[in-house]
């Protein structure tokens, strides 16, 4: 029985052909993340591109091997004393390019954090005369922007404490190092929500299908119809989407290792963003970006197969997943309603990218305890899961 059902899946035409064009698709983006990589060569005064430039940004650590106060009090001075319109061209090739990542992160953790573009110049205002206050500046930076005044609503006293008391526990200073690599990895999150598509194409005549060809009246005839089929379609339906995904990121993650190693795995986080306020290396991020488009799937999953087994049409059922996927991201934050927000941060085109989570600050308080936005994701996803995987069996046999 569960044979038969893997053999339906893989069988089908348009689910193999979609199947081999998710994995393509994540092979092109890794030799096109690759071949863009460049690294600017100050001694040859040439751009380095390609596997060369990755190796040769791998020597970043020379810059130092923390990002302490005093070597971060040193850069901004450096900075500074060029006495330079940080956007402009000449800033650029004979500060920032040079420089290279390490005056992003710098500029960064001084810019305000609603601001979805960093301001270079913002390092030229930093009073050196007691040091740059490279991290009082992050937790300050947090602070402001857990007391500003929300026209959906504010953070209540209880998620202040929360925030910044996380914050404070994360691990200071920061190491510095090469972030490129673990950058790739973290951009796989992006094709293999494609490969959550592909799932949805495979599974969404699991059911359907069978009233769609008549063969549904005689299988729920059957002794084991009605229960161990129904049950068999789940199981096989979960593990597909587990094995397709997992299969298809492993891929992608195991070329990227061959060709160029896993320099930067044990980095923080913060290098991505100072405020993010969890004590992560980039490698668990990344493993847990994967953990929850995981976590989506299944979810996705369930949902298709509950429609599969009561709308009897697979074409009814595609677009429905197609719908749940897409239409989210057209939704607009409101500027009112801190209800509505809270909804629309949980969609599957919002929880996609785990580092935007990470770094939002979105919370939700229930009484005295307050859940981050990762946890509510996990509890929200995993509630949904059982609750349809439940009604999948009663909606086939009404059906």
């Amino acid at each position: 029985m569960i044979w038969f059902e893997w053999k339906k899946i893989f069988e089908r035409r348009l689910n193999a052909i979609a199947m081999v064009l998710g994995y393509v698709l994540i092979g092109i983006c890794v030799c096109a993340w690759i071949s863009d990589a460049s690294f600017y060569d100050e001694a040859t005064q040439t751009y380095i591109e390609g596997i060369d430039a990755v190796r040769q940004k791998q020597h970043v650590e020379a810059q130092t091997e923390i990002l302490s106060e005093e070597y971060v009090t040193w850069l901004v001075t450096e900075i500074q004393s060029a006495g330079l319109d940080m956007e402009s061209d000449e800033a650029y090739e004979k500060i920032i390019r040079p420089m290279g990542d390490i005056f992003m992160v710098v500029a960064k953790n001084y810019t305000d954090m609603r601001e979805k573009v960093i301001d270079r110049n913002a390092v030229n205002e930093i009073d050196l005369t007691e040091g740059a206050h490279f991290y009082e500046q992050r937790m300050q930076k947090i602070i402001d922007y857990l007391n500003m005044d929300f026209s959906f609503g504010n953070y209540k006293e209880i998620e202040k404490e929360y925030w910044i008391q996380k914050a404070e526990e994360t691990t200071i200073p920061f190491r510095w190092g090469n972030m490129e690599i673990m950058g790739m990895l973290w951009d796989l999150a992006a094709p293999g929500f494609y490969l959550v598509f592909v799932i949805a194409i495979c599974v969404s005549s699991v059911f359907s299908s069978e009233h769609e060809s008549g063969a549904a009246y005689l299988l729920l005839a059957t002794k084991y119809g009605k229960n161990r089929l129904i049950w068999t379609k789940i199981a096989v339906s979960v593990l597909f989407a587990v094995g397709y995904l997992a299969v298809g990121i492993l891929l992608g993650a195991g070329a990227i290792g061959v060709l160029l190693g896993f320099d930067g795995a044990g980095l923080p986080v913060q290098l991505w963003d100072s405020v993010i306020p969890y004590n992560l290396t980039a490698v668990q991020a990344c493993v847990a970006n994967f953990a929850v488009l995981i976590l989506i799937s299944v979810t996705l999953v369930l949902i298709l197969l509950c429609c599969s087994a009561g709308l009897r049409s697979s074409l009814a059922t595609l677009v429905i997943g197609f719908t749940i996927l897409i239409a989210p991201g057209f939704f607009p934050m409101s500027k009112e309603s801190g209800l509505w927000n809270h909804i629309n941060y949980l969609f599957p085109i919002r929880v996609i990218d785990l580092k935007t989570m990470l770094g939002s600050y979105v919370s939700y308080a229930v009484g005295n305890h307050v859940i981050s936005y990762v946890e509510m994701t996990v509890i929200v996803y995993t509630a949904v899961s059982i609750v349809v995987m439940l009604s999948i069996k009663k909606s086939f046999l009404r059906a």
